[in-house]
Protein backbone atom coordinates (compact mmCIF):
# COMPACT_ATOMS: atom_id res chain seq x y z
CA UNK A 1 0.00 0.00 0.00
CA UNK A 2 0.99 3.75 -0.88
CA UNK A 3 2.45 6.00 1.83
CA UNK A 4 0.02 7.72 2.72
CA UNK A 5 -3.12 5.49 2.26
CA UNK A 6 -4.09 4.01 5.54
CA UNK A 7 -8.02 3.50 4.73
CA UNK A 8 -8.32 0.11 3.60
CA UNK A 9 -11.77 -0.50 5.30
CA UNK A 10 -12.79 2.17 2.31
CA UNK A 11 -11.18 1.11 -0.09
CA UNK A 12 -12.49 -2.74 -0.53
CA UNK A 13 -15.33 -4.61 1.27
CA UNK A 14 -14.73 -8.39 0.99
CA UNK A 15 -17.99 -10.41 0.04
CA UNK A 16 -17.90 -13.84 -1.55
CA UNK A 17 -19.48 -15.50 -4.48
CA UNK A 18 -21.40 -19.48 -4.02
CA UNK A 19 -23.22 -21.71 -6.00
CA UNK A 20 -24.27 -25.27 -4.72
CA UNK A 21 -20.81 -26.87 -5.78
CA UNK A 22 -18.03 -24.14 -4.68
CA UNK A 23 -17.97 -21.12 -3.43
CA UNK A 24 -15.39 -18.22 -3.29
CA UNK A 25 -14.36 -14.81 -1.29
CA UNK A 26 -14.83 -12.04 -3.37
CA UNK A 27 -13.41 -8.37 -3.47
CA UNK A 28 -15.72 -5.40 -4.28
CA UNK A 29 -13.19 -2.54 -4.31
CA UNK A 30 -14.83 1.00 -4.29
CA UNK A 31 -14.78 4.13 -6.65
CA UNK A 32 -12.28 5.45 -4.36
CA UNK A 33 -8.82 5.05 -5.59
CA UNK A 34 -6.23 6.65 -3.16
CA UNK A 35 -2.78 4.71 -2.63
CA UNK A 36 -4.35 1.55 -2.26
CA UNK A 37 -5.83 1.14 -5.25
CA UNK A 38 -3.93 -1.84 -6.67
CA UNK A 39 -3.90 -3.38 -2.83
CA UNK A 40 -6.56 -5.89 -3.65
CA UNK A 41 -5.70 -6.82 -6.95
CA UNK A 42 -1.80 -7.72 -6.31
CA UNK A 43 -2.11 -8.66 -2.58
CA UNK A 44 -5.61 -10.76 -2.70
CA UNK A 45 -6.21 -12.37 -6.32
CA UNK A 46 -5.52 -15.57 -6.61
CA UNK A 47 -7.19 -18.97 -8.17
CA UNK A 48 -10.23 -18.90 -5.42
CA UNK A 49 -10.41 -15.32 -5.21
CA UNK A 50 -12.93 -13.11 -7.25
CA UNK A 51 -12.89 -9.10 -7.71
CA UNK A 52 -15.58 -6.43 -9.11
CA UNK A 53 -15.71 -3.27 -9.20
CA UNK A 54 -18.27 -0.43 -10.39
CA UNK A 55 -16.64 2.84 -11.66
CA UNK A 56 -18.88 5.64 -12.59
CA UNK A 57 -18.35 7.52 -16.18
CA UNK A 58 -19.92 10.84 -15.48
CA UNK A 59 -20.08 11.25 -11.71
CA UNK A 60 -18.09 12.55 -9.33
CA UNK A 61 -16.96 9.76 -6.82
CA UNK A 62 -17.28 11.12 -3.18
CA UNK A 63 -16.29 10.19 -0.18
CA UNK A 64 -19.73 8.83 0.47
CA UNK A 65 -18.62 5.99 -2.49
CA UNK A 66 -15.99 4.69 0.47
CA UNK A 67 -17.14 1.50 1.55
CA UNK A 68 -16.66 2.93 5.65
CA UNK A 69 -20.56 3.62 3.67
CA UNK A 70 -21.50 0.24 3.15
CA UNK A 71 -22.51 -2.09 5.99
CA UNK A 72 -24.50 -5.33 6.16
CA UNK A 73 -27.09 -6.04 9.01
CA UNK A 74 -27.40 -9.01 10.65
CA UNK A 75 -30.23 -11.12 9.90
CA UNK A 76 -33.72 -9.58 10.49
CA UNK A 77 -37.12 -10.61 10.35
CA UNK A 78 -39.05 -7.72 9.12
CA UNK A 79 -42.74 -7.32 8.88
CA UNK A 80 -42.97 -11.19 8.18
CA UNK A 81 -40.31 -10.78 5.41
CA UNK A 82 -37.21 -12.63 6.16
CA UNK A 83 -33.92 -11.28 5.20
CA UNK A 84 -31.66 -14.15 6.69
CA UNK A 85 -28.54 -12.60 4.91
CA UNK A 86 -29.41 -9.04 6.52
CA UNK A 87 -29.94 -6.00 5.11
CA UNK A 88 -27.03 -3.97 2.97
CA UNK A 89 -26.97 -0.52 4.65
CA UNK A 90 -25.52 2.81 2.91
CA UNK A 91 -24.85 6.32 4.04
CA UNK A 92 -26.60 8.63 1.52
CA UNK A 93 -27.83 12.49 2.15
CA UNK A 94 -31.17 13.53 3.55
CA UNK A 95 -34.03 13.38 1.03
CA UNK A 96 -34.53 16.10 -1.50
CA UNK A 97 -31.57 17.86 -0.56
CA UNK A 98 -28.87 17.54 -3.30
CA UNK A 99 -26.18 16.29 -0.90
CA UNK A 100 -23.02 13.88 -1.73
CA UNK A 101 -24.78 10.18 -2.36
CA UNK A 102 -23.23 6.75 -3.23
CA UNK A 103 -22.30 7.01 -7.04
CA UNK A 104 -25.24 5.46 -8.77
CA UNK A 105 -23.54 2.13 -10.26
CA UNK A 106 -22.47 0.89 -6.85
CA UNK A 107 -26.09 1.47 -5.57
CA UNK A 108 -27.39 -0.16 -8.87
CA UNK A 109 -24.96 -3.06 -7.85
CA UNK A 110 -25.95 -3.97 -4.76
CA UNK A 111 -29.39 -3.77 -5.62
CA UNK A 112 -29.32 -5.76 -8.10
CA UNK A 113 -27.82 -8.23 -5.09
CA UNK A 114 -31.52 -8.99 -4.57
CA UNK A 115 -30.90 -11.00 -1.34
CA UNK A 116 -30.16 -8.35 0.80
CA UNK A 117 -32.25 -5.53 0.19
CA UNK A 118 -30.17 -2.10 1.04
CA UNK A 119 -31.44 0.44 3.25
CA UNK A 120 -30.50 4.27 2.41
CA UNK A 121 -29.62 5.87 6.05
CA UNK A 122 -28.27 9.49 6.18
CA UNK A 123 -24.63 10.29 6.55
CA UNK A 124 -24.29 13.18 4.67
CA UNK A 125 -24.16 15.20 8.02
CA UNK A 126 -20.63 13.79 8.82
CA UNK A 127 -17.74 15.63 7.16
CA UNK A 128 -16.52 12.02 6.08
CA UNK A 129 -19.93 11.17 5.52
CA UNK A 130 -19.90 7.52 6.78
CA UNK A 131 -21.89 5.10 8.30
CA UNK A 132 -19.61 3.06 10.01
CA UNK A 133 -19.02 6.48 12.28
CA UNK A 134 -22.41 6.54 13.71
CA UNK A 135 -23.39 2.82 14.44
CA UNK A 136 -22.39 -0.93 14.22
CA UNK A 137 -23.73 -4.07 15.06
CA UNK A 138 -22.41 -6.62 18.03
CA UNK A 139 -23.13 -10.11 18.74
CA UNK A 140 -24.32 -11.36 21.91
CA UNK A 141 -22.35 -14.38 22.36
CA UNK A 142 -23.97 -17.51 22.53
CA UNK A 143 -27.38 -16.15 21.63
CA UNK A 144 -28.80 -15.54 18.36
CA UNK A 145 -28.63 -11.92 19.05
CA UNK A 146 -26.96 -8.96 18.57
CA UNK A 147 -27.46 -5.52 19.31
CA UNK A 148 -27.02 -2.19 17.66
CA UNK A 149 -24.80 -0.29 18.76
CA UNK A 150 -25.43 4.04 18.08
CA UNK A 151 -23.28 7.26 18.87
CA UNK A 152 -25.45 9.44 20.91
CA UNK A 153 -24.49 12.80 21.46
CA UNK A 154 -27.12 12.98 24.55
CA UNK A 155 -25.74 9.94 25.91
CA UNK A 156 -22.30 11.75 26.30
CA UNK A 157 -24.34 14.86 27.85
CA UNK A 158 -25.81 13.04 30.43
CA UNK A 159 -22.87 11.36 31.66
CA UNK A 160 -20.59 14.59 31.74
CA UNK A 161 -23.69 15.96 33.21
CA UNK A 162 -24.09 12.84 36.34
CA UNK A 163 -19.89 13.45 36.86
CA UNK A 164 -20.04 17.10 37.29
CA UNK A 165 -22.75 16.27 39.81
CA UNK A 166 -21.19 13.84 41.74
CA UNK A 167 -18.31 16.54 42.42
CA UNK A 168 -16.10 15.23 38.90
CA UNK A 169 -16.39 18.51 37.05
CA UNK A 170 -12.89 19.30 36.74
CA UNK A 171 -11.99 16.14 35.27
CA UNK A 172 -9.72 15.94 32.36
CA UNK A 173 -9.62 14.62 28.87
CA UNK A 174 -7.10 13.91 26.40
CA UNK A 175 -4.66 13.57 29.47
CA UNK A 176 -1.42 12.69 28.33
CA UNK A 177 -1.86 13.91 24.80
CA UNK A 178 1.10 16.44 25.02
CA UNK A 179 -0.37 19.41 22.73
CA UNK A 180 -4.14 18.36 23.32
CA UNK A 181 -4.13 18.06 27.05
CA UNK A 182 -2.64 21.50 27.85
CA UNK A 183 -5.93 22.88 27.07
CA UNK A 184 -7.05 21.56 29.87
CA UNK A 185 -10.47 20.50 28.38
CA UNK A 186 -12.53 19.62 31.17
CA UNK A 187 -16.39 18.18 31.82
CA UNK A 188 -17.22 22.01 33.18
CA UNK A 189 -15.70 23.83 29.73
CA UNK A 190 -17.61 21.16 27.61
CA UNK A 191 -21.17 21.55 29.64
CA UNK A 192 -21.05 25.37 29.94
CA UNK A 193 -19.58 25.84 26.09
CA UNK A 194 -23.12 26.49 24.97
CA UNK A 195 -22.31 26.50 20.81
CA UNK A 196 -20.87 22.49 21.31
CA UNK A 197 -24.07 21.74 23.23
CA UNK A 198 -26.22 22.97 20.41
CA UNK A 199 -24.47 21.46 17.65
CA UNK A 200 -24.56 18.06 19.71
CA UNK A 201 -28.52 18.66 19.97
CA UNK A 202 -28.57 18.81 15.79
CA UNK A 203 -26.21 15.90 15.64
CA UNK A 204 -28.31 13.97 18.16
CA UNK A 205 -31.45 14.74 15.61
CA UNK A 206 -29.61 13.51 12.67
CA UNK A 207 -28.85 10.45 14.67
CA UNK A 208 -32.49 10.01 15.90
CA UNK A 209 -33.42 10.01 11.97
CA UNK A 210 -30.99 7.14 11.71
CA UNK A 211 -32.28 5.59 14.37
CA UNK A 212 -35.56 5.63 12.99
CA UNK A 213 -35.15 4.44 9.33
CA UNK A 214 -33.01 1.00 11.47
CA UNK A 215 -35.76 0.52 13.68
CA UNK A 216 -38.34 0.38 11.42
CA UNK A 217 -36.28 -1.16 8.48
CA UNK A 218 -34.46 -3.81 10.36
CA UNK A 219 -37.53 -4.51 12.72
CA UNK A 220 -35.60 -3.33 16.10
CA UNK A 221 -37.16 -2.14 19.52
CA UNK A 222 -34.96 0.19 21.78
CA UNK A 223 -34.22 -2.65 23.75
CA UNK A 224 -32.31 -3.78 20.52
CA UNK A 225 -29.81 -0.69 20.76
CA UNK A 226 -27.42 0.22 22.73
CA UNK A 227 -26.57 3.79 22.89
CA UNK A 228 -22.46 4.65 23.28
CA UNK A 229 -21.53 8.80 24.24
CA UNK A 230 -19.92 9.96 21.50
CA UNK A 231 -19.34 14.01 20.83
CA UNK A 232 -18.78 16.09 17.72
CA UNK A 233 -17.50 19.81 16.47
CA UNK A 234 -18.95 21.54 13.56
CA UNK A 235 -16.58 21.80 10.72
CA UNK A 236 -16.76 24.85 8.20
CA UNK A 237 -19.58 23.16 6.55
CA UNK A 238 -21.65 23.07 9.06
CA UNK A 239 -20.88 18.80 8.88
CA UNK A 240 -19.60 16.88 11.93
CA UNK A 241 -16.33 15.00 12.73
CA UNK A 242 -15.77 13.21 16.29
CA UNK A 243 -14.56 15.66 19.11
CA UNK A 244 -12.88 12.47 20.66
CA UNK A 245 -12.08 9.45 19.16
CA UNK A 246 -15.80 7.81 17.94
CA UNK A 247 -16.15 4.13 19.82
CA UNK A 248 -18.81 3.15 17.44
CA UNK A 249 -16.06 2.97 14.85
CA UNK A 250 -15.05 -0.45 16.36
CA UNK A 251 -13.74 -3.58 15.06
CA UNK A 252 -16.11 -6.61 16.02
CA UNK A 253 -14.08 -9.65 16.25
CA UNK A 254 -16.63 -12.51 17.73
CA UNK A 255 -16.79 -11.61 21.29
CA UNK A 256 -13.75 -9.29 20.91
CA UNK A 257 -14.24 -5.51 20.65
CA UNK A 258 -11.11 -3.09 19.78
CA UNK A 259 -12.88 0.01 20.21
CA UNK A 260 -10.88 3.44 19.64
CA UNK A 261 -9.60 4.62 23.27
CA UNK A 262 -12.13 7.99 23.85
CA UNK A 263 -9.06 9.56 26.47
CA UNK A 264 -12.66 10.86 28.19
CA UNK A 265 -12.42 12.83 31.56
CA UNK A 266 -10.60 10.93 34.27
CA UNK A 267 -12.80 10.15 37.44
CA UNK A 268 -10.33 8.47 39.79
CA UNK A 269 -7.87 7.67 37.94
CA UNK A 270 -9.72 5.94 35.55
CA UNK A 271 -11.52 7.58 32.17
CA UNK A 272 -15.27 7.64 32.50
CA UNK A 273 -15.90 7.11 28.83
CA UNK A 274 -14.44 3.77 28.98
CA UNK A 275 -16.13 2.41 32.51
CA UNK A 276 -19.72 3.53 31.11
CA UNK A 277 -19.14 1.60 28.03
CA UNK A 278 -17.43 -1.66 29.98
CA UNK A 279 -20.61 -1.45 31.96
CA UNK A 280 -22.60 -1.52 29.14
CA UNK A 281 -20.94 -4.37 26.77
CA UNK A 282 -18.78 -6.29 28.78
CA UNK A 283 -22.29 -7.64 30.74
CA UNK A 284 -22.75 -8.80 27.38
CA UNK A 285 -19.86 -11.17 27.74
CA UNK A 286 -18.02 -9.34 24.92
CA UNK A 287 -14.10 -8.20 25.75
CA UNK A 288 -13.45 -4.42 25.49
CA UNK A 289 -10.09 -3.58 24.64
CA UNK A 290 -9.71 0.35 23.97
CA UNK A 291 -6.82 0.96 21.04
CA UNK A 292 -4.95 4.48 21.27
CA UNK A 293 -5.64 5.54 17.47
CA UNK A 294 -5.79 8.73 18.01
CA UNK A 295 -2.23 9.61 15.87
CA UNK A 296 -2.51 7.20 13.44
CA UNK A 297 -6.13 7.72 12.64
CA UNK A 298 -8.63 10.37 14.57
CA UNK A 299 -6.68 13.37 13.73
CA UNK A 300 -6.63 12.19 10.09
CA UNK A 301 -10.76 12.09 10.89
CA UNK A 302 -11.03 8.13 11.01
CA UNK A 303 -10.68 5.64 13.94
CA UNK A 304 -9.93 1.66 13.94
CA UNK A 305 -12.48 0.24 11.79
CA UNK A 306 -11.52 2.34 8.87
CA UNK A 307 -8.18 1.14 9.09
CA UNK A 308 -9.17 -2.56 9.38
CA UNK A 309 -10.66 -5.20 7.02
CA UNK A 310 -11.97 -8.51 8.11
CA UNK A 311 -13.48 -11.19 6.10
CA UNK A 312 -16.22 -12.73 7.56
CA UNK A 313 -17.38 -16.28 7.47
CA UNK A 314 -20.04 -16.46 4.77
CA UNK A 315 -23.20 -16.69 6.24
CA UNK A 316 -24.40 -20.88 6.32
CA UNK A 317 -27.83 -19.92 5.01
CA UNK A 318 -27.51 -20.20 0.91
CA UNK A 319 -28.33 -17.60 -0.64
CA UNK A 320 -30.65 -19.03 -3.70
CA UNK A 321 -32.88 -20.47 -0.55
CA UNK A 322 -34.61 -17.12 -0.76
CA UNK A 323 -37.33 -15.33 -1.76
CA UNK A 324 -36.38 -11.52 -2.56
Amino acid sequence: HGPRDRWIQDEIEFGYIEAPHKGFPVVLDSPRDGNLKDFPIKQLLGPDFGYVTREPLFETVTSLDSFGNLEVSPPVTVNGKEYPLGRILIGSSFPLSGGRRMTKVVRDFLQAQQVQAPVELYSDWLTVGHVDEFMTFIPIPGKKEFRLLMASTSACYQLFREKQKAGHGEAVMFKGLGGMSSKRITINKILSNESLTQENQYFQRCLDWNRDILKRELALTEKDIIDLPALFKMDENHQARAFFPNMVNMIVLDKDLGIPKPFGPQVEEECCLETHVRGLLEPLGLACTFIDDISAYHKFLGEVHCGTNVRRKPFAFKWWHMVP
